[in-house]
């Protein structure tokens, strides 16, 4: 038997460590299978789908911003992505590719175990893309009562609106922000710059900090967090589910049952070190 070949793909996609998690995994399992990183511009989605449906490729993960673009690609979208408007994982059943959303799960068992509780309460959600996205969406089963959701572009953020959701432009974060409240990055500001996406002013002990970037483990906004003393959350958790996840789509069976969550989260950690 060949081996089965795995890939994440996006734009960028340098900074990603799913090739950490899931090369660890196949190795401590023991199945034939590889996993690499592809950078991929817009244009190189239709060979990609190529790649896919003749078995070059087992199956994918999608990072940004590719997340929403693929899905006119796919033969089927599950109900939860659908829902989303946005694909994270795709499996091929024959010559059938299925796009699903793991990014969601991922989101809820990240806040799951590091004991933090968002029903009731109102979340100031920092960026509309596709990670945002599924992150609503975990909120919204989570029983959150109102959604502030804020982006450079507003327009983007008031196609998202509903009666949970209220659009405002970044710009007017100062306004909103109180000093209990429940902060989630879902921007890529913080990942290769030494930058915020709000004013680190705006910050207090008493709020909740969520940083869903995991590479770097601390961005300016956990950090400066940390130091005030706010329960911060950086993307770790988040993105070793969502992978757990891809996988057990993948080969059909509850392959993350069978990992130790300790031992691969330290071995990613490692590689941030």
């Amino acid at each position: 038997m060949p081996v089965k070949k795995f890939a994440v793909i996006g734009n960028p996609v340098q900074h990603s460590l799913s090739p950490a998690l899931h090369n660890f995994v196949f190795q401590s399992l023991g199945i034939d299978a590889e996993y690499s990183i592809r950078k991929v511009q817009h244009t190189q989605l239709s060979s990609i789908i190529q790649e896919l449906k003749t078995g070059k490729l087992e199956g994918i993960n999608i990072t940004i911003p590719h997340k929403e673009k693929i899905i006119p690609l796919l033969d089927n979208i599950n109900a939860r992505a659908n829902a989303i408007g946005a694909v994270n994982v795709i499996s091929r059943f024959g010559k059938n590719l299925t796009g699903n959303n793991t990014d969601w799960y991922g989101f809820s068992k990240a806040l799951e175990e590091n004991a933090i509780t968002v029903q009731g309460r109102e979340i100031i959600l920092l960026g509309a893309g596709g990670a945002s996205k599924a992150v609503i969406f975990a909120l919204k089963q989570l029983g959150v009562c109102k959604i502030y959701l804020l982006n450079r572009s507003v327009e983007k953020a008031e196609m998202m609106s509903d009666e949970m959701i209220s659009p405002y432009p970044l710009s007017m974060v100062d306004a909103l922000i109180h000093s209990d409240s429940i902060i989630v990055n879902t921007t890529s500001v913080g990942m290769q710059t030494s930058k915020s996406p709000v004013d680190l002013g705006l910050l207090h002990k008493n709020q909740i900090i969520i940083d869903i970037i995991y590479n770097p483990l601390e961005t300016p906004l956990i950090n400066f967090g940390k130091k005030l003393g706010a329960k911060t959350m950086n993307g770790l958790d988040m993105f070793i589910w969502q992978g757990l996840a891809s996988l057990d789509l993948w080969f059909g069976v509850d392959i993350s049952k069978q990992v130790n969550f300790n031992l691969l989260k330290e071995h990613i950690e490692t590689k941030l070190c």
